[in-house]
């Protein structure tokens, strides 16, 4: 009956008004709540099927809410930096737990208005905490997801309860991959470098042996810094050396061109003070072990025993000249000398002959060396003015009479047939050799004081023997300290090894070779390897230090043009420990530390999830939204990117609600309900007369 329609249809009137009244109060009441988004109340008609040509069967209407979760809301200013706002599309990543567990749910939110609680963890305030992506210094993993910031490189990775590298997988949203941002550890924690970067001219007009140095600062797992120096060396036309000295408190430093290839290596020694008692610091060079010892004697009266004073050394700078002074002797005795077993004394008239540049020296009489011991003939041959002007040096280790020069030559020992000197021994092979002999390096290993400290540093360049130094926990100070900062090592106190030259080519090998446009053709460096003794972690195997020096036939690193030197650019990754002072974010999402120690270092990345059909969401109290089956499932995009929206700091997205507009709704909304209500009044007076019609 048309009238019981009528009724009905007033009734879904009443109905759809009070909904849309129910909306408006919503949005005016949440007209300060940030991030909310207004909902506005749509109408659709509820149509009966007519059945007669000659009467009407109302239907009625029927309320569709419909909230703008799509809609921008303006962006205001605010005076907290963890204050934040999306400028377009996408949500902030929350959970109502911390660190979620089963069962915890993660929502969707542009709430932005995220405070540091009592736990250090950045919660909004309807209680929702931040996820994202926790960043780490990238450790050259090909499985990490890696995050470039500035010229240094970073990775979405975190350290689980056992320690060991979790990579984060940036699209899964899940405990496991998405970690809150606790600002109580931020300040607690140092990184350690995993990259470094430089960009430097090398001048094309230098002259071969030309140096050109370059200090970095780098960041052990303690937060340490430390300096390394560089040195570039032009040793041929388009051809550069480099050698990077160890920092203070390492034990070696090796660069090498892949995880496995040594390029070079050098060792270094740091002494606290003079070593206060005696001590038997070794050495195996070439496969010889030699001994130094902190007490007097006579270097040589033991074969590869020298001697070094310190209670004779006016300091520690000067106890560590004499100390690298008796370890380069024996680097040049292992690597560039001829030795002649003497015996008790050298027979008379035996000939000590040597060809130089094809030209013979002799040294018998005029050295006056019949009958003299090794030791004898070792010194009497030094004050010889011809044999010292050859660069020639001689030694005596245990009646052996050494001749070594401390440049790489070549010379050639000439004896006679028979006697004491009829045939010499190549010490860095040890067999015997037929007179002539002929003995050329490649380069030499030595030692020196490190300028203005009371360090020594080795370069390694043999390529088939490790150099192992032993006995550092035998140099001890008079408090039983260790006199070397090598000593402190808490997992090897005694014993630590540099390496043996593996590149194929060996010594002979050049750090980068140039093209003829300047550009790199080869570079050989492309990894640094340090063994600390400070106790922090060693950079090494998966943890060693990248080395980026541009990539070959492009000036974006390394360059040989005309020109001074010139550095173009230096950065590393890694940051020491100081005091947390605040942070800052990005448009791109990333968290900043900063520290009150001036030190900047990225932390944390926000990502930002979004949806096909967001206005498909499910929204929560707390101004949060869930994914639906209509809104799909989220895409975590960084902010910015591939229209996600961009994150701004300090700022918070205000509530979409127009409340002039809702004031004008709600007064149609009034008028439409009295209107609706009026149909059933109406009604209900048509009904009445019609049951009197019966009376």
């Amino acid at each position: 009956m048309s009238l019981y329609g009528a009724l009905f249809a007033g009734v879904s009137g009443l109905a759809a008004q009070s909904s849309a009244m129910g909306a408006i109060s919503d949005n005016i009441t949440n007209v300060n709540t940030i991030g909310y988004k207004g909902t506005k109340v749509n109408f659709q008609t509820l149509v009966t099927k007519q059945t007669s040509l000659t009467a009407y069967s109302p239907g009625g209407v029927q309320s569709k809410p419909r909230a703008g979760i799509d809609i921008q809301g303006l962006l205001q200013a605010t005076s907290s930096a963890t204050d934040i706002g999306l400028s377009g599309q996408g949500f902030f990543v929350v959970n109502e737990a911390a660190h979620p567990q089963d069962g915890d749910m993660f929502a969707y939110t542009r709430a932005g208005s995220f405070k540091v609680d009592s736990e250090g963890y950045l919660q909004n305030v309807s209680g929702w905490f931040m996820q994202g992506w926790t960043l780490m210094g990238w450790d050259n993993s090909t499985q990490a997801s890696k995050v470039t910031v500035g010229n240094d490189v970073y990775m979405k990775a975190y350290k689980d309860d056992s320690g060991d590298t979790s990579y984060i997988n940036d699209n899964i949203v899940s405990a496991t991959h998405l970690r809150p941002l606790n600002m109580n550890e931020v300040g607690g924690t140092a990184s350690q470098t995993r990259n470094l970067r430089m960009g430097a001219n090398l001048p094309n007009g230098a002259e071969v042996g030309d140096l050109f140095k370059q200090p970095v600062t780098i960041y052990d797992s303690l937060g340490g810094d430390a300096t390394v120096q560089f040195t570039w060396e032009k040793i041929a036309q388009n051809r550069w050396d480099v050698e990077g000295i160890p920092p203070e408190g390492a034990k070696s430093m090796h660069l090498k061109k892949d995880s496995s290839t040594i390029y070079s290596a050098m060792g270094r020694l740091d002494f606290n003070g003079l070593p206060q008692t005696t001590g038997s610091m070794t050495m195996a060079i070439n496969g010889t072990t030699y001994t130094f010892e902190t007490d007097t004697g006579t270097d040589g009266a033991t074969a590869g025993t020298f001697y070094t004073n310190p209670s004779s050394a006016a300091n520690t700078g000067a106890f560590v000249d004499s100390l690298a002074a008796d370890v380069n002797k024996a680097f040049q005795l292992e690597y560039n000398s001829l030795y002649n077993d003497v015996g008790a004394a050298i027979g008379a008239g035996n000939l000590l002959n040597i060809s130089v540049n094809g030209t013979t020296y002799n040294f018998n009489s005029a050295a006056e060396l019949d009958g003299l011991t090794a030791a004898s003939a070792a010194t009497a041959l030094n004050s010889n003015t011809t044999f010292s002007s050859l660069g020639l040096k001689a030694a005596n280790q245990g009646n052996r009479l050494y001749v070594y020069s401390e440049d790489a030559m070549s010379f050639t020992m000439l004896g006679t047939s028979t006697g004491d000197f009829a045939s010499w021994t190549n010490s860095s092979t040890t067999t015997t050799a037929a007179v002539p002999v002929t003995k050329t390096t490649d380069g030499i290993t030595y030692a020196e004081r490190l300028a203005g400290t009371n360090s020594m540093i080795f370069r390694q360049r043999d390529a088939t023997d490790d150099l192992v130094v032993a006995g550092l926990d035998t140099l001890d100070l008079s408090d039983g300290n260790p006199a070397t900062k090598q000593g402190q090592d808490i997992t090897n106190s005694d014993t630590f090894t540099v390496s043996a030259i593996n590149i194929t080519g060996g010594t002979s090998e050049d750090a980068i070779e140039f093209n003829g446009d300047g550009t790199p053709k080869e570079i050989n460096v492309a990894y640094a390897d340090i063994d600390w003794a400070n106790g922090s972690e060693d950079m090494s195997g998966t943890d060693s230090i990248g080395v980026f020096l541009g990539n070959l036939n492009l000036s974006d690193g390394m360059t040989q043009l005309n020109g001074a030197y010139q550095l173009a650019y230096w950065s590393q990754n890694g940051a020491k420990f100081g005091n947390f002072a605040g942070v800052s974010i990005g448009t791109d999402g990333i968290v900043t530390a900063l520290f009150d120690n001036g030190v900047t270092r990225p932390v944390f990345q926000i990502p930002v999830a979004t949806f096909v059909n967001p206005n498909g969401m499910d929204s929560l109290t707390g101004n949060v939204f869930i994914s639906t089956d209509n809104s799909g499932e989220p895409t975590l995009r960084t902010a910015g990117s591939a229209g996600a929206g961009s994150v701004n700091a300090a700022s918070l997205e205000a509530s979409t609600v127009d409340i002039g507009s809702e004031f004008t709704t709600m007064i149609v909304t009034q008028r439409a309900y009295s209107a609706a209500a009026k149909i059933i009044t109406t009604a209900d007076e048509m009904l009445d007369e019609l049951v009197n019609i019966k009376r």
